[in-house]
């Protein structure tokens, strides 16, 4: 009897830490006028582009996608992550067992899975993928976004996304973070190799250019989909279509609107950039979202990572734009941010405050401001609407200081 008894006390203890460590997620609620819907396309197969990041010379580039709209429908909401493998992945890189983020995995989102589109056409909003993050792991500017009208797309971007399913079965795990530094900018400023290689694919300038890519392909399927699709066809407005990300994303989205000039707007938060954009700046209105060297010294002391050229690198490459960009510009100074508090990781678990992974800033209130500064731009460039944010005479937080440098007169 005391033997079970003692038993049942420590699965119960375990049972309470694990809800404690790893609580199902609390979604911010989106404060636009529309309701969320969502849809996933699965992998879309780009037949011009050999896939560098799998061994078989026969296999041709894919994208996983998924894009959240506005809509006017209720119903039950999609779960945060679709796939096992995804939650996997992200288990083995924080070194858990898969089991601890059941939760996270399962927990409900505030979109509704194949709900009509509302009336209108809206704009398009590009967002690639972290390294070793997933198409929603910032679901809080993506929510808040589509609920103010517009249509984003989240990507798996196979090699960088934790885990890519691009078929029943077939998963294309994430390449190695020692591996994935060879090919980024700062890595190839140091070597005299400027035409690497992956597994027999050609990368002339590193990975960059090549996810980049990704996006001018996924730019003519959503044109596609916007003459043919029974459920978006006519809703597409890609005469107003921009780009957003962090890290990773936040490389990838200047890039991409560095070679297609379809994309009217780009914001890029806490993220160096490829030496052709820092050089030549964009002729879209940029705004960078970033923090001072200080605050991610602050990050490396708590949480480790960010050796000094990587923060040197960043800043120099967002300062550099910004003061180059041919189009109006914008500099963002969040210093309660930490990296991660451009995702949705702070809210998952408090393991990643525990960690020092997270930023002094309450997550909800860092949401808030991003948001903020977010439609304040997209609503400036793509709708034509009034900003005031963007004058710098108004702040959405104490924790945010905002630069602005207009266009160049021709």
């Amino acid at each position: 009897m005391w033997i079970t008894l003692a038993a049942l006390v420590v699965v119960a203890t375990i049972a309470a830490l694990w809800l404690v460590a790893f609580p199902t997620p609390r979604f911010p609620t989106p404060t636009g006028p529309y309701a969320v819907g969502t849809r996933i396309y699965g992998a879309w197969t780009d037949a011009a582009r050999a896939e560098p990041f799998t061994p078989d010379p026969r296999d041709h580039r894919q994208v996983v996608v998924q894009i959240w709209y506005p809509t006017r429908a209720t119903g039950p909401k999609q779960r945060y992550i679709e796939h096992t493998e995804t939650r996997a992945a992200l288990a083995a890189h924080f070194g858990v067992p898969t089991f601890l983020l059941r939760n996270i995995q399962h927990a409900p989102t505030h979109a509704v899975l194949n709900a009509a589109i509302a009336e209108g056409r809206f704009p398009v909003l590009l967002n690639p993928t972290g390294f070793i993050g997933f198409r929603d792991a910032s679901l809080f500017w993506i929510e808040e976004l589509a609920s103010h009208g517009y249509v984003v797309v989240g990507m798996d971007q196979p090699g960088t996304a934790a885990a890519t399913v691009v078929a029943a079965g077939r998963v294309i795990p994430v390449m190695d973070p020692s591996e994935y530094k060879r090919y980024m900018p700062l890595a190839l400023s140091q070597t005299s190799n400027q035409t690497p290689e992956l597994n027999g694919v050609p990368l002339p300038g590193g990975v960059i250019p090549f996810l980049a890519e990704d996006l001018r392909f996924v730019l003519d399927q959503l044109e596609q989909l916007d003459r043919i699709d029974p459920a978006l066809a006519g809703h597409l407005d890609l005469e107003r279509a921009g780009v957003f990300g962090v890290s990773l994303g936040g490389y990838v989205g200047p890039e991409a609107c560095r070679i297609d000039q379809r994309l009217r707007a780009c914001l890029a938060a806490d993220a160096g950039q490829t030496a052709a954009v820092v050089r030549e700046g964009l002729r879209q209105p940029l705004m960078i979202m970033s923090r001072d060297a200080e605050i991610i010294r602050q990050e490396r002391a708590r949480a480790g990572g960010w050796p000094e050229p990587e923060i040197l690198h960043t800043i120099h490459d967002e300062r550099a734009l910004f003061e180059r960009n041919r189009g109006d510009a914008y500099y963002v100074t969040m210093n309660g941010m930490y990296h991660v508090n451009w995702t949705d990781a702070p809210i998952l678990t408090p393991v990643i405050g525990w960690m020092g992974l997270a930023g002094p800033i309450d997550p909800y209130r860092g949401f808030a401001a991003t948001n903020a500064y977010t439609l304040a731009f997209f609503d400036r460039y793509l709708k034509d609407q009034p900003s005031p944010l963007l004058d710098a005479t108004a702040s959405a937080s104490s924790d945010v200081r905002i630069e602005v440098r207009r266009a160049p007169q021709a």
